[in-house]
Formats: structure tokens, sequence, C-alpha cells
């Protein structure tokens, strides 16, 4: 029984999302005890050089290989390996051997030119001495974007078989890395141990998936030439792929000076906002987005494009069943998460409010950004990485010009406002593009499910808002921390296991496709059929 369940799990859809979403809610819990570590150890102010240092390895793995590999790798992969499973191998051999020659060069011109970089980054607004920190935290780093780049080549690899287990472990171990250097190195070597431990967990986010796929059958042998078909036709695909993951990566490089010069400690309130609306984002957007792609590519290289059109429907109207709760959840008890999260004592109660205004805006389009992923892919599973390129350029030129004029204006919080308002133009602009493309895709199913979700929603809303007041009513003390955090875990405890009733009692179509796809897994399992849900 229990093999034919892992294997279910690690072959199906639904397996596939139930594995990354899992793997993820640890991921991003270990990510939320690594800031809170830094926040610990280094207050608010003390953590801009840590921000400051990952910014370019960030932007130019997001840039490289981040969002636009996989995009560009797996449709061809799963072509050639569909004809010859042997090409399909030499061709990702070629792969890998190119993005480590490439990411070894930008590694050395990181450690060489640390000083001017950061320099440039920051202007004037750092001291000499947290600059330095800064442009030797960002060499100790250098080639963490080698051994993430190589990871992704198995990523894709494994994603392509519809071998998520690894995948979805390597981010794991990553975070389990940097917590492994701000626990145990920071005392040691002091602020360089949090980079130290950056490397750490990126060597076990490479070395999981390498396993895995030599498992799978990967090995090191033959390579296909550079000029060979298959590798072109990838580059052709990764080229404007890029360069429209060059503008996000710009946009949130852009964010960075804007937020420097705002004053001290805004880099690190900025980060700190946006890395708690990520939470949610990668475990119901990009997870679901995920798991979707490699069926995406199969049913339109077929040609099956009614069953394209109803998997999308589906799988739009779960984000959004998910997503709009968990949205109004973050609006209701955003400084509480926020005091949980970051409440050290170097962490002020004004930075804590200015966190949780910055978060309270980025919730504003969780929906739209939870929405990004699942309608980019749609596109490149049509092999088409053009348009998505064209429509996030715009959206992402205003988000800069945005960011530009509401940050002088509003602070941190205008970064956060500019980048909600080109979210919701780049989410809408993508479904209407993709309409015109495809055609009918079950609009009408959408609009009624999104306008039930919200009414339940509602009701969720006040179910929430009563709790917190019967809590305060009933003498939970908010001046500590053990009553802010009991405020937030019962207050949305309660929320959510009201919205569920709600769905059930309203008879909302997603809570029945959640039970019945749970039903059909597990009568398949029981009824040992292999075939994918």
């Amino acid at each position: 029984m229990w093999s034919r369940l892992w294997q279910k799990l690690q072959t199906t859809v639904f397996g596939g999302a139930v594995i990354i979403s899992t793997t993820w809610v640890v991921s991003k819990l270990l990510g939320l005890l690594r800031e809170r570590l830094i926040a610990d150890k280094f207050g608010t102010s003390g953590a801009d050089p840590i921000y400051a240092a990952f910014t370019i390895p960030d932007f130019l793995y997001g840039t490289l290989v981040l969002g636009s590999f996989l995009s560009a790798f797996m449709p061809v992969f799963i072509a050639y390996r569909l004809k010859d499973r042997q090409e399909a191998w030499a061709i990702s051999r070629t792969i890998l051997t190119i993005l480590a020659i490439v990411f070894f060069g930008l590694g050395l011109l990181l450690l060489i030119g640390a000083n001017p970089i950061i320099d440039l980054l920051v202007g004037d607004k750092f001291s000499a001495e947290v600059q330095a920190q800064s442009a030797t935290l960002m060499r100790i780093m250098s080639m963490n974007m080698l051994l993430f780049a190589v990871s992704n080549v198995f990523a894709g690899v494994l994603q392509s078989i519809r071998r998520f287990l690894a995948v979805s472990m390597a981010p794991i171990l990553n975070n389990f890395g940097a917590v492994f250097g701000l626990v145990v190195l920071v005392p040691i070597m002091g602020i360089y141990g949090v980079a130290w431990g950056a490397v750490v967990g990126a060597a076990c986010h490479l070395l999981i998936q390498v396993m895995a796929a030599w498992r799978a059958g990967w090995r090191w042998g033959a390579m296909v030439p550079w000029g060979h078909p298959g590798v072109r036709k990838i580059g052709a695909l990764l080229l404007p792929r890029t360069i429209g993951q060059s503008v996000t990566q710009i946009d949130q490089l852009v964010n960075v000076p804007i937020a420097t010069r705002l004053g001290p400690s805004n880099l690190t309130i900025f980060r700190r906002a946006n890395i708690l609306q990520d939470f949610p984002l990668s475990i119901i957007g990009v997870s679901l987005a995920t798991v979707a792609f490699p069926v995406f590519v199969e049913l339109l290289s077929q040609n099956k494009k009614e069953e394209f059109i109803k998997h999308f429907s589906s799988i739009v109207r779960q984000i959004l069943f998910l997503i709009i709760p968990i949205s109004v959840l973050f609006l209701q008890l955003r400084a509480q998460f926020v005091r949980v999260i970051f409440g050290a004592s170097g962490v002020s109660w004004p930075d804590t409010i200015a966190t949780a205004q910055t978060l309270g805006f980025f919730a504003l389009s969780f929906f739209a950004q939870s929405l990004i992923p699942i309608l980019a892919r749609s596109f490149y599973a049509m092999q088409d990485t053009k348009t998505p390129v064209k429509i996030t350029t715009v959206a992402i030129g205003l988000d800069i010009i945005g960011s530009i004029i509401l940050g002088f204006s509003m602070g941190v919080q205008g970064i956060a406002l500019s980048f909600t308002i080109s979210s919701i133009i780049n989410a809408s602009w993508l479904f209407l593009a993709l309409h015109r493309r495809v055609g009918n895709l079950d609009e009408d199913r959408i609009t009624r499910s999104v306008m039930r979700v919200i009414g339940i929603t509602v009701l969720m809303a006040l179910t929430v808002q009563a709790t917190k007041y019967f809590l305060v009513s009933f003498g939970l003390d908010l001046t500590i921390a053990v009553g802010v955090l009991a405020q937030a875990l019962i207050a949305g405890l309660v929320g959510l296991l009201a919205y569920l009733l709600f769905a059930v009692l309203f008879r909302l179509d997603e809570a029945s496709i959640i039970t019945n796809t749970i039903g059909k897994f597990w009568g398949g399992l029981r009824n040992n059929n292999q075939n994918p849900i």
C-alpha cells in the first residue's frame, strides 16, 4: 500500500502538488526562521549589508536561470524524450556544460568586482565599514549562482519526468544551510557566517537533485554539439524569456537603491515584507503552476485544446479559491504576522508597523501575483516566450516609474503599492492575451466562482474580526509575544475553518474539486491504477 501511495505521490499531478506544497511550506517556514534569526542577531539596520550583498547574485541568477530556464528547457526536453531518451539526456548534458561555463565566469566577475558593485548599488548611504562587509559577503557567495544553475538543469530533468520530491526538497536543504550558518557559523565568524551558510545551502540544493537524477537514469556521457537543433531551440526560447525575466529582476534591483535612499532600515523593511508575501504565493500560485506545466506541455503538444482549457480553468479557480481568503487574512493579521516573525529586541515598533503596512499593500495583489505563473506557463507550453515578455516588460516599466514616484512620496509603502498596481496590470493583460490566442477560457465559470469566493471571504473576514475582539476582551495580553502569537494563530485558524465551512455549505465547486480529487487519488490507489489524475 505504501509503495503504491509513494508512486502516486511522485508521478501524478495531484501527488506532485501535495509534495511540492508540503515541502514548500517546510521550506518557507525555514526561510521565516532564517529571517527571524537575522532579526535576532542583527536587528533592522544591522541586516542592511546582508540584504545588499544578496542583491546582485539574486539578480543575475534570477535573470538567467530562475523562472527562465525551466520554461525554455522542459518543453524541448520532453519533446525529445518522447522520441529518443538518449538524445534528450545528451541535450541536458550540453545545456549543463554551457550554464556551468557562463555562471563560473559571472562568479569570477563578482569575486573581483564586489567593491565597485556595492558602491554603485548603495551609494553613500552605507558607512565604509558596512560597504566593506557587503562586498565580502558578496565575494563569499560569488559561486552560489554556479551551484544553483547546474542544480536547475537537474530540476528540469526531474520535473519533466514528474519526479517532484527532490525538486521540492532542494529549497528545504538550501534554507537549512542558511539556518545552519546563522546558528552555528555566525557565533564563530560573525556576519560572514550568513554567507557561508548560504554556500552550504546551495551545495545541498545541488547534491540532492544530482542524486535523484542519477537514480532516474541520468549519467554523464556524450553531449550533442552546441549547434544541435534542440540546444538552439532552448536558446531561442530562453532568450526572450531571459529578457523578460531581466526586466523583472531589474525592477527588484531598482527597488534596492530607492529603498536605501529613503533612509536606514528601509531596505530591510521592504525585503522583510517581500519575504512574508512570498510565503503564500509560492505555496499556492507557484506550486500549482509548477505541477501543471508538464501537463500543459503534453496536452498542447498533442493539440488537445479543450482538455487544456478544462485543466486551465480548474487550476485558476483553485488558485483563486485559496489565495483570496489568504489575502484577506494577511490584511487583517499583518501586524501580528510581522511581530511574530520579526519581533526581536532589535526591531522597533515603528519598524514593525512600517513592515506591516508594506505587507498590506503587497497583499492587495496576491490574486494577481498567484495567477501570473500559471498564465505565463500557458504561453510557455505553446513554446511562446515572447508574448509574456512583452507584457511583463511594459508592466515592470510602469512599476519602476511608479516606485520612483510613490516611493519618494509615500516611503517604502509606495514601492509596494506600485508593485501591486503593476502586478494587476500584468495578470489582466496576460489573461486577455491568452484569451485571444486560445479562445474561451471558461471565463463565465471562473467569474461565478470568484463572486462566490468573495462572498464567503467576507463572512470569513467578519468571523476573524469578531475572534480578534473576543480574544482581547477575554484578557489576551498583546504586549507580549505569546499574546500576539496566540491572537494570530487562533484568529487565523478560526477564519480558515469558517471559510472552509462556508465553502461546503454554499457548495462551491472548488471545495468539491479538492475533495473529489482526493477521493480519486485514494480510489486510484486502492485500485492500483497508475494513470495520472
